[in-house]
């Protein structure tokens, strides 16, 4: 896609339609749990899949596919319905990120829309179907604006003051990562939730050993970014996410001088990917 086609795009127009498809999918997912029964299917290690994954991945897809000609589909829960091309505007899906905390009964699970032009992440939304919230997030060349709920959301701080962490429930459960950072630490289940965690100020930092999937962190990452705050690597660098590499390793996420914080506090960036202190 050229830069002409990227400026020919009315992402005003675009925010709201995917506004409205994320809505659409978080009543998709409510009308499931209102059912006497539900399907449960399983993935091996990928974890389970249920009747709501799939009713909302369809709501999204009949949605979000007319607002852009020709854009291409990479769901969690569907095929491509076309090879995937380089430039090309791509919807990058998670139709209900959290399955485990979703059967659980836990508010910890949402859907994930992030939309990427020319390779990069120029917007995203998180619906949480417990309360009918969606939050979206704007990122392009020129403008960098989330809102929630139609209202615009506080950008963060950047002050470098950390006091809380969010980590998933794997990492608090079984890597205790409560015990290897020196701020209080509480378990979360969804990534798109505690991206959004962090964009919303609930949390400093979010950690994350990774690996995750693009799909499970996009249209979060576009929130987050919508208020000033980033996606970075164990190393100190922001991860530039894309369509063309699914798996994204371990990060941080939040404000970039409260991630620094953490990761020197940590010790993280003193040390390498092949020695991660939480294996030792």
């Amino acid at each position: 896609m050229t830069a002409s086609r990227l400026d020919a795009i009315d992402f005003d127009s675009v925010r709201d339609g995917v506004e409205a498809a994320v809505r659409a999918a978080n009543d998709a997912i409510r009308g499931v749990l209102a059912q006497a029964t539900m399907k449960v299917e399983s993935k091996g290690e990928d974890g389970p899949v249920t009747e709501a994954d799939y009713a909302a991945d369809a709501v999204l897809h009949e949605q979000l596919m007319p607002l852009i000609s020709g854009a291409r589909w990479l769901s969690e829960e569907s095929s491509e319905e076309a090879p995937l091309i380089r430039g090309e505007a791509t919807w990058i899906i998670d139709p209900l990120d959290g399955t485990r905390e979703f059967l659980r009964g836990l508010p910890e699970y949402g859907v994930s829309v992030g939309l990427f032009v020319d390779d990069r992440l120029v917007l995203g939304a998180v619906g949480f179907p417990w309360d009918g919230t969606v939050l979206s997030g704007l990122v392009t060349r020129d403008r960098r604006e989330s809102r929630r709920d139609g209202v615009p959301m506080v950008m963060l701080a950047n002050d470098g003051v950390v006091e809380r962490v969010v980590v998933s429930r794997h990492d608090y459960e079984h890597r205790r990562l409560q015990y290897r950072i020196p701020y209080e630490v509480y378990p979360c289940g969804s990534a798109a939730v505690k991206l959004v965690h962090a964009a919303q100020i609930a949390t400093d930092v979010y950690f994350s050993t990774g690996p995750r999937s693009v799909w499970d962190v996009a249209g979060g990452v576009a929130v987050l970014e919508g208020v000033g705050g980033v996606l970075m690597s164990i190393e100190g660098k922001q991860i530039a996410l894309s369509p063309q590499q699914i798996h994204v390793p371990p990060y941080v996420a939040g404000a970039p001088a409260d991630c620094l914080t953490l990761l020197q506090q940590t010790g993280l960036l003193a040390r390498t990917l092949q020695t991660p202190p939480w294996t030792a």
